[in-house]
């Protein structure tokens, strides 16, 4: 494991700093995940692999039909979608500590977060009061919230406020734009921009001869995974 490799690491660098000068050290990392499919057996070495892998094997006779009376995506281009949505999962992960998971996670089937539209909107903002709709839908004793962009001044960048109060207690989160441009979430603008109004009445997901009715495109991922 990770321990042993330090300790590796630090004995060489002390005993035989030379080895590590050269370039004789070599430290193999590992596979993180290790799939068994009858005789055969395949390593992965981290979550892209296993996503690349599932992916792969998901849209193998596969289509998702966007809406009635639509042509059927199928093959690579289904497999991109895929991959998308499964990098945007891992953003919301990796950022969990620092961006509520749920706020992140409703970003997805929506419009994407953009600055200058949402400046020249004014005080009103249709995309954070859908967003919001979203947040808020939950029962009667769940969380609530409030949404509010805050424009660039000279001290501060653009950022989303997100205002959440539940059970008397109230946490204020400050969500910089610029992470949806270009930095750690990235991926949610991304799959946004590919899935928002893609699903729409009519939906379905095919492998083979069954079919399964969807909503959005997470069911359409959940099912083909799980079929």
């Amino acid at each position: 494991g990770s321990h042993i490799r330090t300790l590796l690491l630090t004995f060489f660098y002390r005993q035989m700093p030379e080895l590590i000068e050269r370039g004789y050290i070599y430290i193999g990392l590992p596979p993180l995940y290790k799939l068994k499919q009858g005789k055969s057996e395949l390593y992965l070495k981290d979550d892209a692999a296993l996503n690349a892998y599932l992916a792969s094997s998901a849209v193998e006779g596969a289509a998702l039909i966007p809406a009635s009376d639509e042509p059927p995506i199928t093959g690579e281009a289904l497999e991109k979608l895929l991959l998308l949505f499964a990098g945007a999962k891992e953003a919301i992960a990796r950022n969990a500590h620092r961006y509520d998971p749920a706020l992140l996670t409703a970003l997805i089937d929506l419009p994407p977060l953009d600055v200058v539209q949402l400046q020249a909107e004014g005080d009103v903002h249709p995309t954070l009061d859908a967003l919001q709709a979203v947040l808020n839908r939950g029962t009667l004793g769940t969380a609530r919230y409030h949404l509010r962009f805050d424009p660039a001044t000279d001290s501060a960048a653009a950022s989303l406020v997100s205002v959440r109060k539940h059970m008397g207690e109230e946490f204020t989160q400050v969500l910089p734009m610029g992470a949806f441009e270009s930095g750690e979430l990235r991926p949610l603008r991304e799959v946004a921009l590919a899935l928002h109004g893609l699903v729409r009445e009519g939906a379905q997901i095919l492998r083979g001869n069954k079919s399964h009715p969807i909503t959005s495109f997470a069911q359409a991922q959940a099912w083909l995974l799980e079929e």
